[in-house]
């Protein structure tokens, strides 16, 4: 509970109270999210089953965290995070991968350097004009692109600040969105749906 005077503590959305929450989270980051007890096993599957369906070339991750998902991209993959502990930990996981540290939305590759992006549960958490900017930057550094974000449970779009507590018992909010179907596909001009729920929207957009 909030302490008597209504304040939070480690309550800031600030860059770098954000870059924190991920370190922080990162030891905890599977078993409170993908592998969590109340869990839908069929949502994971859905997952695997539609990115095991993409095409099998160089892809880039961004937003890998602990690369638990990037192990369901098939090709040569490239994984870039800005927490250094979720890195560290997808390097573990991901040996053949290539890592690099950096935040979105902008992405230190040169034009056309790979022929896929991937991003999963990152869109979400960035504000409306960074999430624009990233879609702009992913078309500039690869053919096409694929994002995977939450729907909302109550098919209605919502926006803004979210409280996450840790296991540790810290307390960060962090922006969030919940997504309609037809949000996304407008935010990102359209594309293919590789997957429309429960929980989670895939979507691919070609150039």
């Amino acid at each position: 509970m909030p302490p008597a005077d209504g304040t939070m503590p480690n309550m800031s959305s600030s860059r770098d109270a954000i870059a924190d929450y991920y370190d922080r989270r990162a030891d905890e980051y599977d078993v409170t999210s993908w592998e969590y007890t109340g869990g839908d096993s069929r949502v994971v599957k859905l997952v695997q089953a539609a990115l095991g369906s993409l095409s099998d070339v160089d892809t880039l991750d961004v937003g890998c965290g602990t690369g638990y998902v990037s192990r369901w991209l098939p090709g040569r993959l490239t994984l870039i995070d800005a927490s250094a502990a979720m890195l560290s930990i997808a390097k573990r996981r991901l040996v053949s991968a290539a890592c690099v540290r950096g935040r979105a939305p902008l992405l230190p590759f040169t034009d056309s350097s790979f022929a896929r992006i991937f991003t999963g549960n990152l869109y979400g958490h960035l504000a409306l004009p960074v999430r624009l900017q990233l879609v702009e930057e992913m078309f500039r550094v690869a053919e096409e692109f694929v994002v995977l974000d939450q729907l909302s449970s109550s098919d209605e779009y919502s926006e803004g600040p979210e409280l996450r507590q840790l296991m540790d018992g810290s307390a960060f909010a962090i922006h969030k969105c919940y997504f309609t179907l037809e949000r996304l596909l407008q935010e990102l001009g359209g594309g293919d749906i590789l997957m429309s729920g429960p929980v989670f929207a895939i979507i691919r957009r070609r150039r």
